[in-house]
């Protein structure tokens, strides 16, 4: 059970931690190059795809806090600071999203 909790902490916090760094550029003759957001997303695969090794469903509890603290800074209203609507905001969220649901998936049919 603690393992549990910790794989979905850890997940809020990694979640968090992309939204406040997704948004980082770097435009390096005439091209924006989205270092944040590649930083982001390879984390955030990175670390579900060593949760499922902790434990047999560990991926899946880890993408349930990222994505649950994702979804919590969306509900809370009003103009969001972290993630907005653009094509950062968006790459960031269903990237994230789909990283982390596809390494679930993947992870439940070599586990079976």
């Amino acid at each position: 059970m603690a393992r549990r909790v910790a794989l979905l902490l850890l997940g809020g916090w990694v979640s968090v931690a992309g939204m406040l760094v997704h948004r980082h550029v770097l435009v390096a003759g005439g091209v924006t190059w989205p270092w944040g957001l590649a930083l982001a997303l390879t984390a955030t695969w990175l670390l579900v795809h060593e949760a499922s090794k902790v434990q047999r469903i560990g991926g899946a509890w880890f993408a349930l806090g990222w994505t649950g603290a994702l979804m919590l800074e969306r509900l809370l209203g009003g103009t969001s600071y972290l993630v907005t609507t653009d094509w950062l905001g968006w790459s960031f969220m269903l990237g994230g999203i789909g990283l982390a649901g596809f390494d679930v998936i993947r992870g439940s049919r070599v586990n079976a």
